[in-house]
C-alpha cells in the first residue's frame, strides 16, 4: 500500500517538474493537434485550451526553426481566418508572433484588434519555435467565431519556406511580409475537451516537446507540399525573354546580318514570354500586402518595360512593313534600334530590384547581376566588332548594283562584306528573280 502511494506521488511530482506528456493529456481540458511537416526536424504542434466561463483562449503553437515561420488559423479555408503566426524576431534568438486576419488567399494582413499576448516557455529551443500565449475575448471577432460546442472545429495550418534560396524570416515588425507557404493542411479539434480549468494553467505546465501525438484533434485531408510557382514562372518567363532570347536576337543579327526573318521569329517569341511574365506578375501583386498597391519601384518599372517591348516589336515590324513598300529606310528602325538597347539595361535593374524586393539570398542576386552584366558586355562589344569590321571591309567592291555605303532596311542585313546575303531579301522585297542580279552566285 505505502509503494502504491509512492508511485503515485512521484509520478504527480514528475508531470509537475518535467511537464504532461501524451498520457497526461488525455484527460486535461486541452486539445492537442501534432502533425510532421516532413523535413525530419521536428513536429507541428498546437494545442488549444478555453477556461470555463471565459472569452479568453490560452493556446500553444511549435514547429521547425527551419521554416521562415509556423501558423494556425480557424476556419476550413483562409478567407475569414483568424490566424496567429509565429517567426524570428531581428536577432534571431526569439519570437514574433503576429495576429492576423485573412480576406482570402493571400496574405494576411496583421490586426491590431486582436489582444494577443506571449507567455512563459516562449522562445527559440533546439531548433524549435515555440509560443505559448493568451488571446483576449478571442471566442468571437469582427468575421468569426469559434463554436466551443463543437467537436469537430475546422482549422488550418501552414509552414514557410524552409530552405532555398529566400532568406529566412526575421522580423520584430508585427506586419512583417511573409512568403507563401511550402507546407500546409486541415485539421478538426474538439472543442468541447478543450474547454475546462482555470487561466490556462494546464496547458501552461505541459511539456509539448515530448507530446508526439494528437489528442481531442485529428487531420482533416492530406497534408500538402507546396511551392511559390507562380513567382517561379514569373521569374522565368522574364529572364528567358530579357536575358536569353532578346540579347541572343541581336546577337544572331549581328553575327549573321542576312537573318532578319529569325530575329523576328525570336523577338515575337521573347515579346510573348515578356507579356505572360508580366501578366503574372500583376497577378501575383495581388497575393501579398506589399504589392497590393502596385507603387514599388519593381512595378512601375516592369510595367514601363513590357509596354516598352510591345511597342518596340511593333516598330520594327512597322519598319519592315514600310520598308518592303517604299524600298527606303525609316526612322522606325533606328528608334527600334535604341529602344532595345535602352530596354535590355533597364530590364536588367528591374530585375535586381525584384529579386531584392522577394528576400532572395544576396548570392542570387550577385550571380544575377553578373550574368547580365557578361551578356550586357557581348552585345555591345559584338555591335562594336561588326562596325569596326564593316569599316576595315570598305575597300571591297560592292556585289551587284547597290553600294557598300547603304544598308536599305537601316538595319545590319544585306550589308556587302562575306557576311551578307542582300539578294536573300532582295527578292523577297522587290519580287525580283534572284537569277536576274549580277553576280549573284556571289551571294552566301
Amino acid at each position: 500500500m505505502f509503494v502504491n502511494l509512492l508511485w503515485i506521488l512521484c509520478l504527480a511530482l514528475s508531470r509537475f517538474v518535467l511537464g504532461q506528456t501524451d498520457n497526461g493529456i488525455q484527460n486535461d481540458p486541452i486539445s492537442v493537434f501534432v502533425t510532421s511537416p516532413g523535413s525530419g526536424s521536428g513536429n507541428y504542434v498546437f494545442a488549444l485550451n478555453v477556461p470555463s466561463n471565459s472569452g479568453d483562449i490560452y493556446f500553444h503553437l511549435s514547429g521547425p526553426a527551419a521554416y521562415s515561420w509556423v501558423a494556425v488559423g480557424t476556419g476550413s479555408k483562409m478567407k475569414d481566418s483568424l490566424m496567429f503566426i509565429a517567426y524570428l524576431n531581428s536577432t534571431g534568438n526569439g519570437v514574433t508572433l503576429s495576429p492576423r486576419i485573412s480576406t482570402d488567399e493571400t496574405e494576411p494582413s496583421y490586426s491590431s484588434s486582436i489582444n494577443v499576448e506571449t507567455l512563459s516557455g516562449t522562445g527559440v529551443f533546439n531548433g524549435t519555435i515555440s509560443v505559448n500565449a493568451r488571446c483576449t475575448n478571442c471566442t468571437k471577432w469582427n468575421k468569426g467565431s469559434l463554436n466551443l460546442k463543437s467537436t469537430s472545429q475546422s482549422f488550418i495550418y501552414g509552414l514557410g519556406p524552409s530552405s532555398g534560396s529566400l532568406k529566412k524570416l526575421q522580423s520584430d515588425s508585427l506586419s512583417a511580409g511573409i512568403e507563401r507557404h511550402s507546407v500546409y493542411g486541415n485539421f478538426v479539434m474538439n472543442m468541447t475537451k478543450a474547454t475546462g480549468g482555470t487561466d490556462g494553467t494546464t496547458l501552461l505546465s505541459t511539456t509539448f516537446s515530448s507530446v508526439t501525438t494528437s489528442s481531442g484533434a485529428s487531420a482533416d485531408g492530406d497534408q500538402t507540399h507546396d511551392s511559390n510557382w507562380p513567382v517561379i514562372i514569373h521569374a522565368v518567363a522574364l529572364s528567358v525573354a530579357f536575358i536569353i532570347l532578346m540579347p541572343g536576337g541581336a546577337i544572331l543579327l549581328r553575327i549573321i546580318p542576312a537573318s532578319v526573318r529569325w530575329h523576328w521569329v525570336n523577338q515575337s517569341v521573347a515579346t510573348i514570354l515578356a507579356g505572360i511574365g508580366g501578366v503574372i506578375g500583376l497577378w501575383l501583386s495581388t497575393m501579398y500586402n506589399r504589392s497590393s498597391s502596385y507603387n514599388s519601384a519593381h512595378q512601375v518599372l516592369g510595367i514601363i518595360c513590357v509596354v516598352a517591348v510591345l511597342v518596340q516589336w511593333f516598330l520594327g515590324f512597322w519598319h519592315h512593313w514600310q520598308y518592303k513598300k517604299h524600298q527606303t529606310p525609316t526612322k522606325y528602325g533606328a528608334v527600334h534600334l535604341h529602344m532595345g538597347r535602352i530596354i535590355l539595361v533597364l530590364a536588367i535593374v528591374v530585375g535586381a530590384i525584384g529579386l531584392s524586393w522577394s528576400s532572395v539570398k544576396t548570392g542570387v542576386i550577385i550571380a544575377y547581376v553578373v550574368i547580365a552584366g557578361v551578356i550586357v558586355v557581348v552585345v555591345l562589344a559584338l555591335s562594336m566588332w561588326k562596325r569596326h569590321f564593316s569599316e576595315s571591309l570598305s575597300f571591297l567592291p560592292a556585289f551587284g548594283p547597290s553600294k557598300r555605303s547603304v544598308n536599305s532596311e537601316g538595319s545590319y542585313e544585306n550589308l556587302a562584306d562575306p557576311f551578307s546575303n542582300r539578294y536573300e531579301y532582295r527578292s523577297y522585297e522587290s519580287n525580283t528573280p534572284l537569277a536576274s542580279y549580277p553576280n549573284a552566285n556571289n551571294s552566301r
